[in-house]
């Protein structure tokens, strides 16, 4: 019976601060959210900007015409010089691909080497990598996409099945030795389906049966110091051959940090919305509070009469809102569960939280809702008592 008084006595001092509450979850919803998905979205982005080749430098020889002369000899040059930690040549052309259901997809058909997992990023999830052997030998082996495999056969794994690459005038088998992890399609939703799905093959291959006559160009990565582009330059230059031409040098994890930014500011600013939630949830905090005085105005004039100091009176409205603020924050953490539960179900979504920057929002909502129910409790406790138990 006493635990009953207690919760109603409880609710009732609560209930003026509801539109507090209220404030204080969507703040810290707001704000958790924003924080995790931006982060989220910058992994996922970053991973598909791994997978396309964009963490390490590109580089092509052009004649005097402007006409791509990256060849064999280019690639072991720049693979057999110091500091170079990885390289493959890169054979890209559109191809189209049919299956033995008769399912036919339009990808992008990449010539790579066995390096070509240290640079691009690929995780091999099924089956196996293009050996040393497969580019020996020119053989007729590819990976695909995980995504390829999920649209065409609703599973991710199926090494072992034989496709129709079809490339220029060239149509010929192809088997499946490996499945690559599937990407986010970010970049897809992005480009309005620009980037496509890709199947990788030996460079060899590639070659054969494109129409190009070398490569399109040779991705490397360095060792922990770096690659001093000048430096590998002049060392090219060095070649009597390369010296009529032109080689073309692109830091692609430079295009990688300036993507960097571009999710860094579209993070700013909706962080900035979040703090601007966190502004409303403090205005709604005083008017909250405002709200309590004016629907105890009676009792804070019993009270005083009583002999309530100004200081009881103050604390009493204080620790309400701050009480309010806590409720919130906890159906604030219920509702992060739901949707992280709700985006992981749906939509394959895991979210990644940064723990310091939500101690740090919650710490920030706690002391706020303290700087801005004090103002209007210390007024509540200058009132006079006869003014007060006037109500009407």
């Amino acid at each position: 019976m006493v635990n009953k008084k207690i919760l109603k006595r409880w609710i009732k001092n609560i209930a003026p601060f509801k539109a507090a509450v209220a404030a204080v979850a969507v703040s810290v919803v707001a704000s958790v959210l924003v924080s995790a998905v931006s982060e989220s979205g910058k992994n996922i982005i970053s991973s598909e900007m791994d997978a396309m080749g964009l963490n390490g430098i590109a580089a092509a020889v052009y004649n005097k015409k402007g006409e791509n002369k990256t060849d064999v000899d280019f690639y072991n040059s720049i693979a057999d010089m110091e500091k170079i930690l990885s390289a493959t040549p890169v054979i890209t052309e559109k191809t189209e691909i049919t299956f033995a259901n008769g399912t036919v997809m339009e990808t992008m058909g990449w010539g790579i080497n066995e390096q070509a997992a240290d640079i691009v990023s690929l995780e091999i999830t099924h089956g196996r990598m293009i050996y040393e052997n497969d580019i020996k030998s020119n053989a007729f082996v590819c990976l695909i996409d995980e995504n390829i495999a999920d649209k065409v056969y609703k599973r991710s794994n199926i090494c072992g099945k034989r496709i129709y690459v079809h490339t220029g005038e060239n149509t010929v088998p192809f088997t499946i030795v490996g499945m690559v992890r599937k990407g986010s399609n970010v970049l897809n939703s992005f480009t309005g389906g620009l980037v496509p799905d890709f199947i990788y093959m030996p460079y060899t291959t590639m070659k054969s049966l494109s129409s190009k006559g070398g490569f399109d160009q040779i991705i490397f990565t360095g060792e922990d110091t770096g690659v001093d582009i000048p430096e590998l330059k002049e060392k090219l230059n060095e070649s009597s051959r390369y010296r009529t031409q032109t080689i073309s040098f692109t830091n692609l994890s430079q295009q990688k940090e300036q993507i960097d930014k571009i999710v860094d500011t579209a993070f700013m600013s909706l962080f900035i919305v979040s703090c601007v939630a966190m502004l409303v949830c403090s205005i709604s905090v005083t008017s909250s509070v405002n709200t309590a005085v004016i629907a105890k105005q009676k009792d804070i004039g019993i009270k005083m009469s009583m002999g309530a100091g100004r200081g009881d009176i103050a604390a009493e409205f204080m620790v309400s809102a701050v009480i309010s603020c806590f409720l919130g924050i906890s159906i604030a953490v219920f509702m992060v569960i739901v949707a992280t539960a709700v985006l992981k179900a749906f939509f394959d979504i895991c979210l990644k939280f940064d723990y310091t920057l939500i101690a740090v929002t919650v710490s920030v909502t706690i002391i706020l809702t303290a700087i801005f129910s004090f103002l209007p409790s210390c007024r509540a406790a200058d009132m006079p008592p006869i003014k007060a138990l006037n109500r009407e």
